[in-house]
């Protein structure tokens, strides 16, 4: 069965499509699990979560305070005053008994009352009332606000945890593939050394080109121990990220490194949208607010209380002990010595030093993104150009392995063919991750990647 060319490439093409859509996936799955499990994420939440408990004690203050109190007092001694009844009224009862006739005014004592209650008890309910106070509506909107500047502060992190999550996987797949040329390095050189042993048994060659492809095995393998290092510790990070077990398996996707393809949107044509100035605006509404509360303190407080309970000599909780009281309080601050004065002054000072750092932060945003697409647009340059390089290299190690096989070339030339096309593969490996890595640090600068 034929198969035309043109279903032969659109063929091709969705199966690079699908390919490159699986690589997207795998990376895209350990960054949103690193959002979802990395710790310092967690405890952003957690400072958030106070954030939110916050507006809801500032919300509580709207309502009335209910408070239940019961106070008992036994006492003795202390200061007192003599009241002279018995003086005052006795001659007036007397004289109204001989008129009447009758006993019914007895003769009273002088009294002396003490100051210190004794044997008394009070037990209430307490209701307050808040009916105009402006510092708890202004409480309520910084409370609201500094919401949002934590909420900025958790985007703010997870966006460059996004970052580091993409980079890391990029260090490793860079470090997997660099084990990878290394190896087959090794294959060269002991394919090498076996070639010269028998050239050597042959009696073509001498033994010192054993003894320098020896030289070279160990080279390799020497380049191989260090090459595992860096895997392992690069796994090891990356894990760390996504808070796993440091030696948890990776999914290599090494399409990645294969099918790198240039941006060609212009990082400056990017809308600016980053959380340090949302953040920043978002603190300048909060400084806004408390310039508005101070400013507030010339208006009067008032309050209203309603006690209700009993209270009396003993515990009786009858009629003669039930008590209500209600009350009113207004409390207006009219002169504290200008001190409102200078407080407003320097709730505009904050306000100032936060509109000058926030036009700083944007020009050394704009410096940023101008600077990371500069960068990348030169990694790029530089992948381009190693790759050309590491093709020229191969073909010289391919072309002077075969003129040595046939005992056209020296040992020494197929060794520095061979180191040549290694050190080019490694460069080329390299300029794959700087690619990948601009590309993650443009992708943070201009805030591209959507977090909700």
């Amino acid at each position: 069965m034929k198969i035309k060319s043109s279903h032969f490439f659109l063929l091709a093409a969705a199966m690079f499509f699908f390919g490159q859509l699986k690589s997207q996936n795998i990376l895209e799955q350990y960054v949103k699990l690193g959002l979802d499990s990395n710790l310092a994420v967690k405890q952003k939440n957690f400072d958030l979560k106070k954030a939110k408990l916050d507006l809801q004690r500032a919300q509580a203050l709207f309502y009335p305070q209910i408070n239940f109190a019961s106070q008992y007092t036994a006492a003795n001694g202390g200061r007192s005053s003599d009241l002279p009844i018995g003086d005052l009224l006795n001659g007036v009862y007397s004289t109204l008994n001989k008129l009447t006739a009758t006993n019914n005014f007895p003769q009273v004592s002088n009294q002396t009352i003490n100051f210190l209650p004794n044997d008394f008890h009070d037990t209430r309910f307490e209701v307050l009332i808040p009916l105009i106070n402006s510092d708890i509506k202004y409480n309520k909107q910084i409370k609201s606000e500094l919401i949002n500047t934590q909420q900025q502060d958790v985007l703010l992190y997870k966006r460059e945890l996004v970052k580091m999550i993409k980079q890391a996987y990029y260090q490793y797949l860079q470090a997997d593939k660099a084990l990878s040329i290394y190896q087959n390095a090794l294959n060269s050189v002991n394919e090498n050394l076996r070639l010269n042993e028998k050239l050597v048994k042959n009696n073509v060659a001498t033994k010192e080109v054993i003894a320098r492809a020896k030289t070279q095995v160990s080279q390799v393998e020497t380049s191989i121990i260090e090459a595992t290092n860096n895997k392992k510790n690069a796994l090891a990070y990356f894990n760390f990220l996504l808070n796993q077990p440091l030696e948890t398996a990776v999914n290599i996707d090494s399409s990645l490194l294969q099918h790198i393809q240039i941006k060609l949107t212009t990082a400056l044509d990017i809308p600016m949208q980053r959380e340090e100035l949302e953040k920043l605006q978002s603190v300048k509404r909060v400084y806004a607010t408390n310039l508005k509360m101070t400013d507030a303190t010339k208006i009067p407080k008032l309050n209203a209380a309603y006690n209700i309970g009993f209270q009396g000599n003993g515990f009786m909780f009858d009629n003669k002990q039930f008590y209500q009281l209600a009350a009113v309080q207004l409390q207006w601050n009219l002169f504290k010595g200008f001190d409102n004065r200078y407080k407003i002054k320097q709730a505009q000072i904050d306000i100032d030093a936060v509109q000058n750092q926030y036009n700083d932060v944007q020009k050394q945003m704009l410096l940023q993104v101008s600077t990371a697409n500069n960068t990348y647009l030169s990694a790029w340059a530089a992948l381009k150009s190693t790759s050309d390089e590491m093709q020229s290299s191969k073909e010289v190690y391919e072309l002077t392995e075969k003129r040595y096989k046939e005992g056209q070339a020296l040992l020494i030339e197929l060794t520095d063919a061979r180191t040549q096309m290694t050190d080019a593969a490694i460069k080329y490996s390299l300029a794959q991750l700087a690619v990948l890595n601009k590309e993650a640090e443009l992708e943070r600068v201009t805030a591209s990647y959507p977090l909700n």
